[in-house]
């Protein structure tokens, strides 16, 4: 029987969630992409490491033991996700109860787009032009513009998702929404920031997947590739301004320093490995500080001149201010609190994302659904590298808050359905014995 558009499929049963997801072969699961982070973090990482392919700065007798440590965030995980509690916060969210109108999604999507074109206008001006962000931005040219840096990148990149998830329902043209795919990927590119731009590609991605037809796994490796290459190619404006002079790089390079930059980028595991080694022995437990930093690195410095350049964590690595490294979410839970600490946040992401992904399965045409789940995917790999106070805090905040507005905006007042409708359309969804 056909089911209309946000109405929900039948709850699927805590012990055989992993079974069905297996079975159908849905490769941007929670499972999956679980097992995809945890294998590049913590065993293609590592094993560069152990094989010699780049030099280990932080000792290599603390490799074996941030191994043990991922394989406790990996029963940590687990242990959330199989526990009913996500299920639970699935069922009781609110939901959309009829398909978005077409014009409000269209503007929607291309106001979007157009305040997300205004603050990139102010980020380039701020900056000294195109030429000078791409350039200088490993120098610090457009330091200090974190709010419409922010802004921009957000506003695009959900204007290209709406964008994509509107086409995909026949709300927008292939004129509009190649305008605005185009347009949007031009002006993210000189960001400088790999995450702009990997962020909408796969908030596209997990569209397509769930509202269009399944990517096979094949396909998704080949997307894989592409994002590794984006990554490599986005980084080297940098290399070749290296300390302000401009250095030579033949095509040929690219392959090799695309792949350099890709393990640079891997430090979720360098950074679990660092803590392990000097918390609490030389570093003493932070109780809960890093989440307070996290919270100040959102607030823009107009309004809070004292905001420090650096996270907590770089400020007790390298007090004198050299060098950086993403705290990875392991990192942070265990600077806090310890093997605990580690435990909990696995703990709790493990919930969270049964929850996202429960909720897009009990509601597999509804906009809100297929949009949140969308952001869940590129949030996941985002706080993975770099914990809340590394980033994740604000791209969860920042796109957050534009998909509940436009959610709001798109559904009208009356858009939540509460428990007993969502359980009456459940009864009306499971065909009924003649």
């Amino acid at each position: 029987m056909a089911r209309a558009a946000g109405e929900i499929e039948q709850p699927v049963s805590t012990s055989r969630t992993w079974q069905r997801a297996l079975i159908r072969q849905d490769w941007l699961a929670p499972a999956a992409l679980f097992g995809v982070v945890f294998g590049v973090y913590f065993v293609v990482r590592p094993a560069a490491l152990l094989a010699g392919l780049e030099p280990v700065s932080v000792g290599r007798q603390g490799i074996w033991a941030a191994i043990v440590l991922g394989f406790v965030v990996v029963a940590g995980f687990w242990a959330g996700y199989l526990l009913p509690l996500g299920e639970t916060v699935a069922r009781g969210l609110p939901w959309a109860s009829r398909s978005w109108p077409k014009q409000r999604a269209r503007t929607a999507v291309w106001l979007s787009w157009g305040l997300g074109l205004a603050s990139w206008i102010v980020m380039i001006q701020q900056s000294g032009g195109v030429v000078a962000r791409i350039s200088g931005y490993g120098q610090g040219i457009g330091k200090g513009l974190g709010v419409v840096v922010v802004a921009s990148a957000v506003l695009l990149g959900m204007a290209v998702a709406a964008g994509w998830l509107s086409y995909f329902k026949g709300q927008l043209s292939r004129v509009e929404i190649a305008v605005i795919t185009a347009s949007s990927a031009g002006m993210l590119a000189v960001h400088g920031q790999r995450a702009a731009l990997l962020v909408p590609m796969l908030m596209v991605v997990t569209v397509f997947h769930y509202l269009v037809r399944r990517l096979r796994g094949r396909e998704i490796l080949l997307l894989a590739l592409a994002g590794v290459l984006i990554v490599g190619f986005l980084g080297m404006p940098r290399l070749q301004f290296m300390g302000g002079e401009q250095v030579a790089l033949g095509m040929g390079d690219y392959a090799k320093i695309a792949g350099w930059l890709v393990l640079r980028n891997l430090t979720a595991f360098d950074s679990l490995m660092l803590v392990a080694q000097r918390v609490p022995e030389k570093i003493g437990y932070q109780w809960g500080r890093s989440y307070v930093d996290a919270i100040k690195m959102i607030v823009p410095r107009w309004l809070y001149a004292e905001k420090p350049a650096r996270n907590l964590f770089n400020r007790l690595l390298r007090p004198d201010g050299t060098g950086s490294m993403a705290l990875s979410l392991p990192a942070e839970g265990y600077l806090n609190f310890g093997l605990a600490g580690l435990l909990a946040e696995a703990l709790v992401l493990g919930i969270a994302y049964r929850a996202a992904y429960s909720y897009r399965q009990r509601h597999p045409r509804s906009e809100p659904a297929i949009l949140g789940y969308a952001l869940a995917v590129p949030i996941f790999g985002l706080v993975w590298r770099g914990g809340l106070a590394g980033g994740g805090l604000g791209h969860l905040i920042g796109y957050g808050a534009v998909a509940i507005g436009m959610v709001l905006f798109c559904s009208g007042p009356r858009w939540m359905v509460s428990r007993g409708k969502q359980a009456d359309a459940l009864k009306r969804s499971i065909p009924q014995k003649a």
